[in-house]
């Protein structure tokens, strides 16, 4: 049986870019891997909507948040964190692992955060050196409005440094256009490629607080990628590369527009098929609800565990649980990536089918339907 990943990351990897990073691996010093890079490079930066270089470092998406902390801010800084999920919360371990004051600005999980208390955080601590947000808060299925607190900053010596690790591609992001400072993404979620590659961008004004930061850093120090720019500054995922060169040809064959339009359907499409089934969806307002995952809570009588089991070990189609205070008592339904309809439409027979395997009683075909029709209505709308 084909194993299907409904996840938030990692996603399905196309067959088309696991051959890609089947290719023979290549010197990472070689005129080849120097021909790879530049047209990686030449690429990168319109995903990002700037004009400024992105660095790639082998590593999970927690090893860019870390490099932004490190390498932006010193020990007795203080910024605000926005933490309204499991990975908000990250950022605020990962300050105080370097003794960066984090004042966190929190919201409740399954909500966004208001740009209001932003600004009144602000005002509490005037002398705040950054501001951490991130954008898609996979661990509710909540959005944040990265542009709107941005633009508090804009007139100020605050960076902006955004979490797009699972929002990029999926969800508009103009890094230049918006004032972000700092905007780190990640291979596992919009560019369809497994874990393993993290990717940095930086505005011009980033680069003084990268050389004042009297944090120790090696591996992650910025200095040296922008040294060894464009090549890697240690032995890079030459593989993961090599699928990054063509999962970047996919993306513009598709286009970054038509690919969010895409991800809007199969977002509105689950949100629509989970209601149908009797769930009850974490983030109810469209607009607060990212294109990445969707969070819902079970129907009454279907423990979120038991369903993930039966949905894994009888159909083979892996969705996660919820994390953090949602630990048990939701499911997560990922929708990122290369995923359409066709495929969304197979994840939700399967769910349908162990739903009824456990008792639940609902209208065959709900769901499916569900996906059916609002691809239908996006479909008449774009022409």
């Amino acid at each position: 049986m084909r194993r299907r990943l409904a996840t938030p990351g990692p996603t399905e990897v196309p067959q088309r870019l696991l051959l890609a990073g089947a290719r023979e691996t290549i010197h990472h010093r070689s005129a080849d891997m120097q021909r790879l890079m530049a047209q990686i490079n030449a690429e990168l930066p319109a995903l990002f909507a700037t004009e400024q270089d992105v660095y790639i470092t082998t590593s999970s998406g927690t090893g860019a948040m870390e490099a932004a902390v490190v390498n932006c801010f010193s020990p007795g800084d203080e910024v605000l964190v926005v933490s309204n999920g499991y990975f908000g919360e990250r950022f605020e371990a990962l300050c105080g692992a370097f003794g960066v004051l984090a004042h966190p600005i929190r919201s409740p999980w399954g909500t966004s955060v208001d740009v209001d208390e932003v600004a009144a955080a602000w005002e509490a601590h005037p002398d705040v050196r950054g501001v951490l947000v991130v954008q898609s808060e996979t661990s509710a299925g909540t959005l944040n409005d990265v542009e709107a607190v941005a633009a508090l900053f804009r007139d100020s010596d605050v960076l902006v440094v955004v979490d797009a690790i699972s929002g990029l591609i999926s969800h508009r992001l103009l890094m230049d256009e918006w004032g972000l400072d700092v905007v780190l993404a990640a291979s596992h979620k919009g560019f369809m490629l497994p874990p393993g590659l993290a990717f940095i961008a930086l505005s011009e004004r980033a680069w003084p607080r990268v050389e004042q930061s009297r944090n120790p850093s090696f591996y992650w120090s910025f200095q040296r990628l922008r040294k060894f720019f464009p090549l890697s500054s240690t032995s890079p995922a030459v593989s993961l590369l090599l699928g990054l060169q063509e999962a970047l040809v996919m993306i513009g064959e598709e286009g970054l527009e038509a690919i969010q339009r895409r991800q809007a359907l199969v977002a509105d499409a689950t949100a629509q098929g989970l209601r149908r089934l009797g769930f009850e969806l974490v983030v109810e307002a469209p607009h607060r609800r990212g294109r990445v995952v969707t969070a819902a809570y079970t129907p009454e009588g279907i423990a979120p565990k038991d369903l993930l089991r039966t949905l894994s070990e009888d159909y083979a189609i892996t969705m996660t649980g919820g994390q953090g205070v949602f630990a048990g008592k939701i499911v997560r339904l990922g929708h990122v990536g290369a995923v359409d309809a066709l495929e969304l439409c197979s994840v939700f027979a399967g769910l349908e089918l162990a739903l009824s395997r456990m008792g639940h009683e609902f209208e065959a075909g709900a769901g499916v339907g569900a996906v059916v029709d609002v691809a239908a209505e996006h479909e008449v709308m774009s022409r």
